[in-house]
């Protein structure tokens, strides 16, 4: 059992919690400093990573990709947009019947926990940058055959995940214990708890509602298959909650997603693709976060017409966002003040409320992007010629 993920994830957790009171400073500082060099290796490699699986699974689809990727993007749209109008009728709905207490405290939440060093690693590509290279390399090559390209794709794909099964899976309990060591040092949970409760827990309900009601969908409203892939799920929503990083989790959600689908083509190609665009905790979370911070500052809230802008260039700026801490909100900033009217007071406010629950929302966004890639095989019909069962170990 303690070689099983799931349960060294959840043993670093609770002993992060533990550790934290007898730790100083400057232990819990070296701990959070190996987490956050573990992930710059990753985001270092993580351009490598999404160019392989992305190139690799293109041409294993040969002339079917152009519509798949299509597909994906249209459906992902679609879904984000959804998402964002049902978040504004909860909002609407409900909101209003809280008793908003006064946002001034969250300032007492302090960033003590600084890192002791910095791998600083070069960026030689950006994530969206290789997959939109990944994309277009695969085309053209889906349609001009050279054996040679697709042995390199392949071996590309190889060495990858050799280096994420053999180095990084290994060490996610060691990467997860340094953010928790900081998370509980900050008493940030507490914190979030005692000063917006009413808010956070109406997100938190909303979220595991709207994410059960879509397992509910792709298990067909079959009860024990419902189960079975939400089980499976698990470890990448958990690992997305202690990261609070989609790319970072992106390892564990491949595996989860495969071992649902019992393919590995359909997920090595779906995943990479939407781990940055398809963030389906942050399109239920924010739209109620700012409607929450209009009513904390006494302004009204918006009408369906003016709101409906707003889901436009929400839909449009997810295809820029990185799957990582604080990402989710950062390219969200503008469009909020534009098309909402949230004042760049109004918005810090939002920024800090979202980064205390960014472990949350992070969660939803692996959990959703595992349920979207079962969805989206089920519209496109799409069902590979070779796959195999992954197992999370």
């Amino acid at each position: 059992m303690l070689k099983s993920l799931p349960a060294q994830l959840i043993i670093a957790i609770f002993a992060a919690f533990f550790l934290s009171d007898i730790f100083n400073l400057e232990t819990i500082r070296f701990f959070f400093s190996v987490s956050c060099s573990l992930k710059e290796i990753l985001m270092g490699v993580l351009p490598f990573i999404i160019l392989s699986y992305i190139l690799a699974a293109i041409l294993s689809m040969e002339q079917r990709a152009p519509l798949l990727i299509f597909s994906i993007i249209v459906l992902v749209t679609l879904s984000n947009a959804f998402t964002v109008l049902v978040s504004y009728g909860v909002g609407i709905s409900l909101l209003p019947l809280l008793t908003f207490g006064s946002a001034s405290v969250l300032s007492e939440i302090q960033d003590t926990v600084t890192p002791l060093f910095s791998l600083s690693i070069p960026e030689i590509l950006a994530p969206d940058q290789s997959l939109l290279l990944g994309i277009i390399v695969g085309l053209i090559f889906s349609f001009i055959k050279v054996p040679a390209v697709t042995v390199l794709a392949q071996n590309m794909r190889h060495y990858v995940t050799v280096f994420l099964q053999k180095a990084f899976i290994p060490l996610l309990p060691l990467y997860v214990f340094g953010f928790i060591l900081k998370m509980d040092y900050e008493d940030t949970l507490m914190i979030l708890i005692k000063n917006s409760g009413h808010i956070f827990g109406l997100i938190w309900v909303f979220i595991l509602t709207y994410l059960a009601f879509l397992y509910f969908i792709v298990s067909g409203f079959r009860l024990n298959r419902f189960f079975e892939i939400t089980r499976n799920m698990l470890p990448a929503g958990i690992t997305g909650f202690s990261t609070m990083s989609s790319a970072a989790t992106m390892p564990v959600t491949l595996a989860a997603t495969e071992k649902n689908m019992g393919s590995q083509q359909f997920a090595d190609f779906v995943i990479p693709t939407t781990v940055n665009i398809h963030l389906m905790g942050d399109a239920l979370a924010i739209p109620i976060l700012a409607l929450a911070v209009l009513g904390l500052s006494g302004m009204p809230l918006p009408t369906f017409e003016n709101y409906l802008l707003f889901v436009i260039y929400f839909c449009l700026a997810k295809f820029s966002v990185a799957g990582i801490p604080g990402g989710g909100i950062i390219v969200m900033l503008p469009i909020l003040q534009k098309y909402l009217g949230l004042s760049p007071e109004m918005t810090s406010l939002l920024t800090t409320i979202y980064i205390i629950q960014d472990p949350i929302f992070t969660s939803a966004n692996v959990m959703g992007n595992g349920a979207f890639a079962l969805l989206v095989r089920k519209i496109t019909g799409h069902e590979p010629k070779n796959s195999r069962i992954a197992t999370i170990d």
